[in-house]
C-alpha cells in the first residue's frame, strides 16, 4: 500500500468538514474512512487541531513562495510588495474558498484566543509576520514607513490584523468575481501605508487612548490597542 501524503490527509479532513458540517470525531474516525490505520496520521500531524492549523500556514506560505519565484517581485518597493502578497492569497485562496468562509475563525475568536492552546492560526500568523517584518524592514530604509521606535516594532502586527480584516471582508463579499474585495485590498492598504508613513497611526492611537479615559464605551478599544500597541 502507498505512503499516504500529507495532502490525502488535508483533503479527506476537509471534505470531512464541508459534506458533514462538522470535525472528524477523532483521528481514528478520519483514518478509518481512509481504510488506513491511524498510527500512519501521526507520521505527519500530532493532531487534528495540528493538521487544520498547518492547513492555514500553509495558505501563506505557498503565498509567498508563488512571490519569490516572480522575477519582477523582488523589484517592487514595500507598499507593492503588500499589494502582491494580498492579490496573490486571494487568488491562490479562491479555489477552496469555501475552507475559508465555513471555517476561518472570526475576528472576535481570534482577539480572544490569541495566543492561546486553541489558537489555530498561530503559524499562519507567524509565517506572515515574518514576511511583513522584510517588506517593514524595507520600507523603512527606503522612507515608504516612517520610523517611530516603538510603533515600528508593532507594524508587523497591524499588518497582521490589517490582513486579517482583508479575509473577513472576502469572506462577507458577495460582489461578482469578488471585485470589491480587489477595491477594498487596494484603499484599506494605501490607507494603512499612508497612515504609516505620515504620522497618522500613531496620532490615532494617542486620540483614542485619550477618549477611552474620558468614555467608559472606549475602554475595551483601548485595551485591545494596548495588547499590540504598548505605551
Amino acid at each position: 500500500m502507498p505512503e499516504i501524503k500529507k495532502n490525502d490527509l488535508q483533503d479527506a479532513y476537509w471534505n470531512h468538514l464541508l459534506l458533514k458540517g462538522e470535525r472528524p470525531k477523532s483521528v481514528y474516525a478520519l483514518m478509518l474512512s481512509l481504510e488506513r490505520d491511524e498510527a500512519e496520521f501521526y507520521e505527519s500531524y500530532a493532531s487534528l487541531e495540528v493538521l487544520e492549523a498547518s492547513y492555514w500556514q500553509m495558505t501563506v506560505d505557498a503565498t509567498i513562495e508563488v512571490l519569490e519565484k516572480d522575477e519582477d517581485y523582488a523589484a517592487y518597493p514595500a507598499d507593492q510588495k503588500l499589494l502582491a502578497f494580498f492579490y496573490t492569497y486571494i487568488s491562490h485562496i479562491q479555489g477552496s474558498r469555501s475552507r475559508l468562509v465555513e471555517y476561518f475563525p472570526s475576528m472576535k475568536h481570534i482577539m480572544a484566543v490569541m495566543p492561546t492552546k486553541g489558537d489555530r492560526l498561530k503559524g499562519m500568523r507567524h509565517s506572515f509576520k515574518h514576511f511583513a517584518k522584510s517588506v517593514v524592514a524595507e520600507g523603512v530604509e527606503h522612507k515608504i514607513f516612517a520610523d517611530r521606535k516603538k510603533l515600528t516594532e508593532q507594524y508587523d502586527r497591524l499588518l497582521w490584523m490589517h490582513f486579517v480584516g482583508v479575509l473577513q471582508f472576502y469572506i462577507k463579499d458577495e460582489s461578482p468575481n469578488f471585485q470589491d474585495t480587489d477595491a477594498y485590498i487596494e484603499k484599506s492598504t494605501h490607507f494603512a501605508i499612508q497612515a504609516a508613513a505620515h504620522g497618522v497611526l500613531e496620532s490615532g492611537f494617542d486620540l483614542l487612548r485619550f477618549l477611552a479615559g474620558k468614555d467608559e464605551r472606549l475602554e475595551g478599544v483601548s485595551k485591545m490597542i494596548s495588547k499590540f500597541i504598548p505605551q
